[in-house]
């Protein structure tokens, strides 16, 4: 009769940092990851950018990446294209726009505006996009309906 290491927790032969159970006379599907494997992942020190000389070393700040451009409002590219404002935002403000020229569009541009207004309440950027396409969209509307009435009717 061979003889069998005791039932417990030992390295598996197929997957790093992973123990499988052995009941003293087989293997089972039973699997934890092995804690002494496990090896806690530090991020890396920020760099630090020399500023000043001292008679012990440099003393210095921490260096930070520059945020993207246009991230800010006081850019003037964050008013220029459509940085980190939500697809329905963007939609609603250009379909707006071409709703000042074809004024079918105008429930349309109300439609995407509402919806943008919604998903900017949720975290979203963009509820300028949004509310210039409500109300274009609805000035829009009352005209176009206003003159079609008034061809209609006249």
């Amino acid at each position: 009769m061979p003889k069998y290491p005791p039932a417990g927790w030992y390295h598996d032969g197929r997957t790093q940092g992973v123990l499988r159970w052995f009941d003293g006379a087989d293997w089972t599907e039973r699997t934890t990851p092995d804690p002494a494997a496990q090896v806690a992942v530090l991020p890396p020190p920020a760099p630090v950018v020399p500023t000043q000389r001292t008679p012990i070393g440099f003393t210095g700040t921490i260096a930070t990446s520059p945020p993207p451009q246009g991230s800010s409002p006081s850019d003037a590219l964050h008013w220029l294209l459509p940085i980190g404002r939500s697809w329905q935002s963007i939609a609603a403000g250009y379909v707006g726009l071409v709703a000042l020229a074809i004024w079918p569009l105008g429930p349309v541009a109300i439609a995407l505006g509402i919806w943008a207004l919604s998903r900017a309440r949720h975290g979203g950027h963009g509820r300028g996009r949004a509310v210039f396409a409500v109300v274009v969209g609805t000035a829009v509307t009352a005209l176009g309906a206003y003159l079609l009435t008034g061809h209609l009717l006249g």
